[in-house]
């Protein structure tokens, strides 16, 4: 090869180069932001599962944090609870049709109990962030829960 060839050639790793450092630069914190953020939806006003048996739109950290979510909504309304003496059942998520208003559909099973009763609660969250991190920042706007109904 001729030395115009090889600096061609090496000109050209070069630009490459900067260009995947470049997008691994602007990439790499957009995936860790994505990662640790609820689902944001653009919709035509209509809900979306996010979490169901069916479907699964939701990585295991937004799940975890959806369940502490839950649990802390739980506890503001009729707790608080041991939640080491309550086994997950199973999460539903749902986008709702207002920006930040997720619906959330907890179902747990007591570990204390002889009868295997579900105890499933239903709660309507407005979130202050996107950030999960942050899950203790958030309004509830509608809550039902079969608590209250379990104890008594």
């Amino acid at each position: 090869m001729t030395e115009e060839k090889v600096k061609k050639h090496t000109t050209r790793a070069i630009w490459i180069a900067c260009i995947l450092i470049l997008m691994g630069a602007f990439g790499i914190p957009q995936l860790y932001r994505n990662y640790h953020s609820a689902p944001y939806c653009y919709s035509s006003g209509s809900q979306i599962t996010l979490e169901s048996k069916q479907t699964h739109k939701l990585n295991k950290y937004q799940k975890k944090q959806f369940i502490k979510m839950a649990r802390l909504a739980i506890d503001k309304k009729d707790g608080p609870f041991d939640w080491q003496n309550y086994q997950n059942v199973s999460i539903n998520v749902y986008k709702m049709k207002k920006p930040s208003e997720y619906g959330l559909i907890y179902k747990v099973k007591p570990t204390i109990r002889s009868k295997q009763h579900t105890i499933t609660n239903s709660i309507i969250v407005k979130l202050a962030d996107r950030d999960l991190k942050t899950y203790h920042k958030f309004k509830i706007k509608g809550y039902s829960s079969d608590f209250s109904s379990f104890f008594n």
